[in-house]
Parts: C-alpha cells; structure tokens; sequence
C-alpha cells in the first residue's frame, strides 16, 4: 500500500508540470512562435506599398546586367512577422535565372513592409514566397 502512495505524488507533480509547460501562456507563447502556411491563413500578408517595391526592386537591379539587356525571375522565400516586418536571417533564395539577380533580390526582400497575414482574426508570423521580375528597358 505504501508503494502506491508513493507514485500518487509523483502523478500528481507530473500532471502539475505539465499543466505548467502546456498552460494557457505556453500555448500563447507557442502561437506566437508558429509560422504560418498560406493555406492557414484567412487573410494573406500584403505588400505595403507596390509602388515601394517597384522602386526598391528597380534599384536593386544590377548595373552591369542592366545595361547588357540581362533580365530574369527571382523567387525569394521569407516569414513576415505579425508586425509585418521581414524577420532578419530569413530571406531565402528559392531560384534564380542569375546568381547576382537572386542576390538582389535577396536584398529587396529584407526591406519590404507588410500588412502581416492573419488567422484567427489575429496578426501572425507568415511564409510568403515572392516571385521577383528583373526586366531590361
């Protein structure tokens, strides 16, 4: 009898422990880490301003590429936080017709702005894949 008195404690520590770990502020936190799918979301994340992308893509565009009539597609994948800001260090370049364009578009990317993508009525983290045109004059 005393032996399963023993384990009485131990389950209810457990239970306690994991009542801590999964509670209502671990799964906001664990909310606020996940990333979301497109398919997840009720409303997807938007660009802020085209004409601001156009611009920073334009300028992007490098020189020597330009002016030899060298254009092509850059698809960069990254996750847009629920402020809808890029998050740093997640800017990746999925393909690219040319090593340098991919860059640039890499560095378009960082300096995007948002509106973030929602679930649940509430801003949150996103995967966005863009597609990237560089085109000669």
């Amino acid at each position: 009898m005393s032996h399963v008195f023993l384990r009485r404690p131990f389950v209810v520590a457990a239970v306690l422990a994991a009542a801590l770990a999964f509670g209502p502020g671990a799964s906001t936190a664990q909310a606020q880490d996940k990333v979301y799918a497109l398919a997840e979301l009720e409303t997807p994340p938007r660009l802020r301003s085209t004409v601001e992308a156009g611009r920073l893509i334009s300028e992007s565009y490098p020189e020597d590429l330009k002016r030899r009539g060298v254009g092509g597609m850059v698809e960069v994948q990254f996750i847009v936080d629920a402020s809808g800001k890029v998050q740093p260090g997640s800017v990746e370049v999925l393909d690219a017709t040319n090593t340098q364009l991919g860059e640039a578009a890499k560095r378009v990317a960082e300096r995007l702005s948002f509106q973030p993508g929602k679930a649940g009525g509430a801003a949150v983290k996103s995967k966005v894949v863009l597609p990237v045109v560089y085109k000669p004059n």
